[in-house]
């Protein structure tokens, strides 16, 4: 009997069968080091004490990162892709204190949006120390339903085409989601979905029963008065859409932080 140990993985193998599962450990075992290995080859973290400088997020053509006065807290969740109630446990100073970042990949290594992700987030484990667990916990949400059975309103209309299937359909190149307006052709009702949760704060689940793609258009006042030009979300979903918006305990997936320091010098 031989014995392969790679890595802190030990795997005991018998006769002509030693060679080939000691290769497709290795193999293995690289592509997770490989893995693992994603991160910056050059980062930079300073505390910015400067509140009138501007909040700057780019990628540089380099496939590097440049971040300008944000909150140490803001950088978790845009490296994890989380809404903010989806994040317990920070430090109080992690809201109230903003760094700059400047980071390159090694040189000729372009990187997509989510190998940008696994550096930022390779950064924060390093610099900033952060631990986490995630867990499932019921909290409070909403339900998007339709307000008619059979009835849809004005500004949400079936599609005739899929931008999913077609991204170069000229209407597929027509997005708004800027401010208070949100207007997509093709879509499913995700990006619907995603639009109203940063803008609720909680999480929401799409029990619409809408399946295909459609028109959306919908126009709402952040703080909507009773000269505003249009509603609160919660009515602009109504009239505009026909949906609306059920109160309920939703389970979400919570990243809870166990720690997280000042970041360590450069």
């Amino acid at each position: 009997m031989n014995r392969f140990r790679r890595r802190g993985v030990c795997i005991s193998v018998t006769g002509d069968k030693y060679r080939a599962t000691a290769l497709a450990v290795l193999a293995l075992a690289g592509a997770v080091a490989a893995h693992a290995q994603l991160a910056f080859d050059v980062a930079s973290v300073r505390e910015n004490t400067n509140p009138g400088a501007p909040q700057q997020l780019r990628r540089t053509p380099d496939g590097g990162l440049t971040a300008q006065r944000f909150p140490a807290r803001f950088l978790v969740t845009i490296a994890y892709g989380l809404q903010p109630f989806q994040l317990i446990g920070m430090p109080s100073w992690s809201s109230a204190t903003y760094y700059d970042i400047t980071a390159k990949p090694a040189p000729g290594s372009p990187t997509t949006r989510d190998q940008m992700s696994e550096m930022l987030q390779a950064l924060l484990v390093d610099r900033f120390t952060l631990q986490f667990r995630r867990e499932s916990r019921q909290i409070d949400g909403f339900a998007l339903v339709r307000l008619k059975p059979g009835a849809l309103g004005p500004s949400l209309k079936p599609s005739d085409i899929d931008c999913e299937k077609t991204p170069a359909e000229r209407r597929c190149n027509v997005m708004v989601g800027a401010g208070s307006t949100f207007v997509i052709a093709g879509a499913s009702m995700w990006p619907l979905i995603q639009r109203l949760v940063p803008e609720l704060n909680a999480p929401v689940v799409d029990e619409t029963g809408l399946t295909g793609t459609y028109d959306i258009a919908l126009r709402w006042s952040a703080d909507a008065t009773a000269s505003s030009e249009f509603p609160a979300v919660p009515t602009a979903l109504q009239e505009q859409l026909g949906l609306r918006l059920e109160r309920r305990r939703v389970e979400v997936d919570m990243f809870v932080v166990e720690r997280f320091e000042r970041p360590t010098p450069n």
